[in-house]
């Protein structure tokens, strides 16, 4: 694994590679409705032409968006997770989804990443709202290099799409000639009877988690996910094929990533066991780190291993 010190926080990842498409070109711009991000200064600084906040007014954000793509601009739009999803869910739906613009929202924050916070910004329900719009591309990264290489994709792949991404530093999942074009990694490939798919920060707990339990002999598959929709089903369908199947997110289980994958399963007439590992449809107004709240919720580490020995014995 990387040395710690090697690795860059995930929004930064994100904003550095959109720094060298910045300064290649000129017709590419970023909107935002925050000024937190240090690589986001950097943008500000080296190239202001291309850089426009429009303050909190995040309904704007997208709606100024959509004009400039439709005058033929390559947009990002930024802010924290559930201002850029949830608050301006009709925008994105009508004026960008329905025209197929070509903008890029990134959504930082996901799930209980701004824990001390409140419901005001964690970002459980987002996936549930996005990944049922139609044309709109989601993507819920891992690490920094997944993110670094989708911020490139981003600039070659037409159309709207949705990043949610962490903040900070986390472990590396994904190496420099990963295929990211895939939407997904298996992460484990043992033979098993069971497997485990799981996305975003979540699926940095599964690895400690199936580490674990190897400690028990039991032993599981593990395919990380990242491009939420489409889905990659054929893969899906491959990895999962006469498998028991448990998938883990850190958003609600209503209209989240197990349902859609668990109504693929069905439509493809899969006979074994499911389990959705996620979060209840409640808000969470407890406040501490992202460890508490996933004690309370029932996802932390102890509590997914708990789940996943009853599921399979």
């Amino acid at each position: 694994m990387d040395n710690v010190q090697n690795i860059v926080d995930m929004r930064d990842a994100f904003f550095d590679e959109l720094h060298h498409i910045i300064a290649k070109d000129k017709n590419t711009v970023i909107l935002t409705a925050d000024h937190g991000a240090f690589g986001l200064k950097k943008i500000e600084e080296a190239y202001p032409e291309q850089y426009i906040n429009v303050g909190i007014a995040e309904q704007a954000l997208i709606s100024v968006a959509a004009g400039l793509a439709k005058c033929g601009k390559k947009v990002y739009v930024y802010a924290i997770n559930n201002f850029v999803s949830l608050r301006v869910l009709e925008q994105i739906n009508i004026d960008l989804c329905a025209m197929n613009l070509d903008v890029n929202i990134i959504g930082v924050g996901a799930g209980f990443t701004y824990s001390t916070d409140g419901p005001t910004h964690q970002g459980v329900q987002d996936l549930s709202a996005m990944i049922n719009l139609p044309n709109l591309q989601v993507y819920n990264v891992t690490d920094d290099i997944s993110t670094k290489k989708l911020a490139e994709l981003s600039y070659k792949q037409s159309g709207p799409k949705y990043f949610r991404i962490e903040k900070g530093k986390l472990p590396r999942i994904y190496v420099d000639n990963d295929d990211i074009s895939i939407g997904h990694k298996i992460i484990n490939e043992r033979q098993a009877n069971n497997v485990i798919i799981s996305s975003g920060f979540m699926t940095q707990k599964i690895v400690n988690v199936l580490q674990s339990l190897e400690q028990d002999n039991i032993n599981l598959a593990h395919m990380d996910i990242f491009r939420i929709n489409p889905l990659p089903i054929e893969d899906i369908l491959k990895f999962t094929k006469n498998k028991n199947v448990i998938v883990v997110e850190e958003n609600i289980k209503s209209g989240g990533i197990a349902e859609k994958i668990f109504c693929l399963l069905k439509e493809n007439n899969h006979t074994k066991n499911v389990l959705s590992i996620a979060l209840e449809n409640k808000f969470y107004f407890s406040f501490g780190d992202r460890e508490m709240l996933h004690k309370i919720a029932n996802i932390d580490e102890s509590s997914i291993i708990k789940k996943i020995k009853s599921f399979i014995h």
